[in-house]
């Protein structure tokens, strides 16, 4: 017996010392690499006792040896050198990145605006699906709406590659060459006519058919509890003698709007405005209300990987999972992007909320950094919002997660995601906390915390749906 441990004791020793220096890097990906940013961080994990360093300099390693190392980049070549050593045994790993220089000053080429003639008239329309307007001539510009097919427009002139709209007004319309068909001219302009107006509602939504000669362009506008819908192209008789060039219609409620929206069927415009749901209980608000939740990426899409290559999609997945239990315990109808690790196309998921009728629509996601930044500057929670009528339940969610979750409070941003840009259902995205800050990495791999986080986002879905049904009851 006593010899039996005896061996025991030796052969633990000898693995002990002989244990082997290794070092996983996550991040960067490549060994060669360029970055054009002034620092990047080295992500990773290596042998549970060794000691690690980046060119010489002591790396602090975290609860199962990882560690997360911002390292300032200069301008060319940059050999950074990273060195595992444990019981006489090392392992080295070396990466040349690339800080390309600042290009010497130059004015941009600004790209001239071609109008077309006094009486000439350019005829065109939308030959695709979702063919985008922007306030500007290019992609980084604000949308304004994304038109179905065969939407007849009227042309004033091109800069570059983009289309700028007949309109009158301040704002400015503009549309890309490859979403209209080549521009016709015309000798006469047509303009669309409304010939019947409609209203009727059902359970979930109230609708309002305009029926017009040809589709038009639409925008349409929040302004808290109003909605302001234009129809441009067609002509309005004003009371006073005058005409408009455009017909606007104005829908105002009591109560805050929920969700809203506005598309067509063939030639008949549909503004489809959500009813504000009637509260059986007070005790359980959520009782039927339509919920998606959506567990971001999935499948060969990974998402962020944090330092021991734990995955993103999993801890959005174990997140969403619990958040779908606590608002099916509190009588809400929830649907799913996925409740397993698969793949769903990024606008699949907008369609299943649609589809479903869902009122709201709320993301799940953990955030990662590009270089350039510090994630132990950079981290905490954040929630992202496109419409108006999104924003108080941004508002709610942020400041309720952060607090419950002792994270710091990384605000709500107005962000342009697909999950987050639909007006109906109110849609939000949540980014829960940073995957490459080590401390909210380790939170974020507890089944407690992921547990604590749904729970938060269901009370504040909660709050949400109260104030929304009674504005008396403000936080």
């Amino acid at each position: 017996m006593f010899k039996n441990i005896i061996l025991s004791i030796f052969f633990l020793l000898f693995y002990i010392n002989s244990a082997l220096a290794y070092i996983d890097i996550v991040y960067p990906t490549s060994k060669k690499t360029t970055i054009n940013a002034q620092s990047t961080f080295f992500v990773g994990n290596t042998t549970e006792g060794a000691n690690l360093t980046i060119n010489g300099a002591k790396v602090k390693l975290w609860n199962n040896n990882f560690f997360v190392k911002v390292v300032p980049l200069e301008y060319g070549k940059n050999k950074i050198k990273l060195q595992s050593k444990i019981n006489g045994n090392t392992e080295e790993v070396i990466f040349e990145i690339n800080r390309p220089k600042p290009p010497k000053f130059f004015k941009p080429r600004e790209e001239k605006f071609y109008t077309k003639d006094k009486d000439e008239i350019l005829y065109t329309k939308t030959i695709k699906e979702n063919a985008t307007v922007r306030e500007k001539p290019r992609k980084s510009s604000k949308r304004v709406v994304d038109l179905p097919l065969n939407v007849i427009m009227y042309l004033e002139g091109k800069q570059g590659n983009y289309y700028k709209l007949e309109e009158e007004g301040e704002t400015e319309y503009w549309i890309h060459e490859t979403n209209i068909q080549e521009p016709v001219k015309l000798s006469v302009k047509t303009n669309a006519k409304l010939k019947n107006q409609k209203l009727y509602e059902d359970e979930n939504y109230k609708y309002i058919k305009f029926y017009l000669s040809h589709p038009v362009l639409y925008t349409i506008k929040q302004n808290g509890n109003t909605i302001k819908l234009t129809l441009h192209g067609i002509e309005t008789q004003n009371e006073d003698g005058t005409t408009s060039p455009n017909f606007e219609y104005t829908y105002s409620l009591a109560q805050p709007i929920l969700g809203y929206e506005g598309f067509y069927e063939e030639n008949m415009f549909i503004l489809k405005i959500t009813q504000t749901p009637k509260i059986k209980d007070e005790n359980r608000p959520l009782e039927g209300i339509r919920i998606f939740v959506d567990a971001g990426h999935g499948g060969d899409e990974k998402g962020a990987v944090g330092p021991t290559r734990v995955k993103e999609k999993d801890i959005n997945l174990a997140i969403s999972n619990y958040l779908i239990d606590f608002l099916r315990e509190e009588g809400a109808t929830v649907v799913a992007s996925r409740t397993i690790d698969k793949k769903v196309g990024l606008y699949d998921r907008v369609d299943i909320a649609k589809n479903n009728n869902s009122m709201i629509s709320v993301s799940i996601h953990n955030n990662s950094l590009p270089n350039g930044k510090d994630p132990y500057i950079k981290h905490g929670t954040e929630v992202h919002y496109y419409n108006e009528n999104a924003k108080l339940l941004a508002e709610i969610i942020q400041r309720d997660l952060s607090l419950n979750l002792n994270l710091k409070d990384g605000g709500i941003h107005k962000s342009s995601f697909a999950l987050n840009r639909s007006t109906n259902p109110v849609s939000v995205l949540v980014e829960v906390a940073y995957m490459i800050n080590p401390e909210e990495y380790m939170l974020l791999q507890k089944s407690e915390f992921q547990k604590k986080a749904a729970l938060s986002i269901k009370n504040s879905i909660k709050k949400y749906i109260i104030i929304m049904t009674n504005e008396k009851n403000m936080i």
